[in-house]
């Protein structure tokens, strides 16, 4: 578990900070001015909207996460750079973390930074599941989830979801279904559930699932400024074949 933990964690720091996306280009290249704010002063407006970290992540474990001890200095100041001048956005990816440091791995209960490429192996899609529910504040528990594999070699996930039976298709088994994620976005109106789940990105393939009611999402967006999306909007996922 911890060995791929610690894939995923070398993973998402590559690809987070590692490389700019065709959206940061754009960006640069029309020259769009973002004020930078302070790491204190986004500490502080997301804890007004009720983000806080758990028990262990600091300040330094968030700016020196990923790297050997050797290179801290250099990285705690460029990491420091990127969250500042990229206001709420770098942050908030962290609320979604995991490091084996922590007590219960997660750096919160309220989101999910994923990337489609951490699905390997399958099991993945379990854990996945688990925390899609753990961020709802329990309005939404899945249980007795497993993967089964059909004859012509198609994965499926079967659990239930708030007692109720589901089974839903997958791909071939060793080929990933971003129509998995798609299909979360179905549940808070079936299940008739106050909150939804939400979509970010910062123009990368990585993004964070979250969970909020209309007026939590309203204040988000007003207090960070950040384009986040209802979860099935945006055609960020593929439709369900079925």
């Amino acid at each position: 578990m911890k060995k791929k933990l610690a894939v995923l964690i070398f993973m998402g720091i590559l690809g987070l900070f590692g490389f700019k996306s065709k959206k940061s280009d754009l960006k640069s290249a029309i020259e769009i001015k973002i004020e930078p704010v302070t790491y204190e002063k986004q500490i502080a407006v997301f804890k007004s909207l009720g983000y806080e970290f758990a028990e262990g992540v600091t300040r330094e474990l968030i700016l020196t996460d990923g790297y050997a001890e050797s290179v801290w200095d250099e990285i705690r100041k460029e990491r420091l750079q990127e969250i500042e001048q990229n206001p709420f956005s770098r942050l908030y990816y962290y609320f979604g973390w995991r490091n084996p440091k922590i007590s219960g791995f997660n750096f919160s209960d309220k989101c999910i930074w994923f990337d489609l490429e951490f699905i390997d192996p399958s099991d993945q899609y379990i854990w996945f599941m688990e925390r899609m529910g753990a961020i709802t504040n329990g309005e939404i528990n899945y249980s007795d989830i497993s993967i089964q594999i059909d004859n012509d070699n198609y994965e499926w996930i079967v659990f239930k979801v708030n007692g109720i039976d589901k089974k839903w298709k997958l791909e071939k088994v060793g080929y990933i279904s971003d129509s998995f994620f798609q299909r979360f976005s179905y549940l808070p109106s079936e299940l008739k559930t106050n909150g939804k789940y939400t979509y970010y990105d910062d123009g990368g393939q990585q993004f964070v699932i979250d969970y909020a009611t209309e007026n939590e999402q309203k204040e988000f967006i007003k207090l960070t400024g950040l384009n986040r999306e209802w979860l099935g909007d945006g055609n960020h996922f593929s439709e369900p074949k079925e």
